[in-house]
């Protein structure tokens, strides 16, 4: 990466902000479960309502929770920043320009925006069930650098999923994998004693 680092792009889930357990109650579902889910896709991309993915995980999985129960679970998923994350992205703010690229739906947007004070961090977040495209689709990593008036080139990407890291290098981006906060500080500490 030769060219100065302007835009830091960060994933929000396994990246900054911690996920506990798993996404549906009595389920062994963990995150690449999750990944794989045709109808965790659909939600993503804001193509169901909260209940039809209830509805349909329910049917699926075979949960014994009713529907209501089941969105009330998911809810909780998202635990909040990683100790120290949310320090660390606004002293990093000082320095670059800092946003987030997420696959999120409608259920966790409240809590990631409001409760969790993400907007205080970040420049912009832009999540996939509001813009109607999600990771890895290229699609969404272009509208993410035209909405930033971005350039692939001076901009950093961290994701812990490595077929979003691979899509958006595919189109330019300086792209990074990071399973977990600890890694993140990794990836960005390096890069710093790189550009120093």
């Amino acid at each position: 990466m030769s060219q100065e680092i302007e835009l830091f792009l960060f994933d929000l889930g396994g990246v900054v902000i911690e996920l506990s357990g798993s996404p549906l109650p009595s389920s062994d579902m963990d995150v690449s479960g999750w990944l794989s889910s045709a109808t965790a896709k659909e939600f993503e991309l804001g193509n169901i309502s909260q209940f039809q993915f209830a509805q349909s995980f329910k049917h699926e999985h075979g949960i014994v929770e009713t529907e209501q129960e089941i969105i009330e679970h998911f809810r909780g998923w998202p635990k909040g920043f990683y100790p120290g994350a949310f320090e660390f992205l606004k002293n990093l703010s000082t320095k670059y320009r800092v946003a987030a690229l997420s696959n999120t739906n409608e259920i966790h947007w409240p809590r990631i925006t409001n409760e969790f004070g993400a907007t205080a961090v970040f420049e912009k977040i832009i999540a996939s069930h509001v813009v109607g495209m999600a990771k890895p689709d290229l699609s969404l990593y272009r509208h993410a650098l035209s909405e930033l008036n971005a350039s692939p080139e001076r901009t950093v990407f961290i994701d812990d999923n490595e077929s979003n890291v691979v899509a958006a290098q595919k189109i330019g981006i300086n792209s990074y994998l990071a399973k977990g906060f600890s890694e993140v500080l990794d990836v960005v500490g390096t890069l710093e004693e790189r550009h120093a």
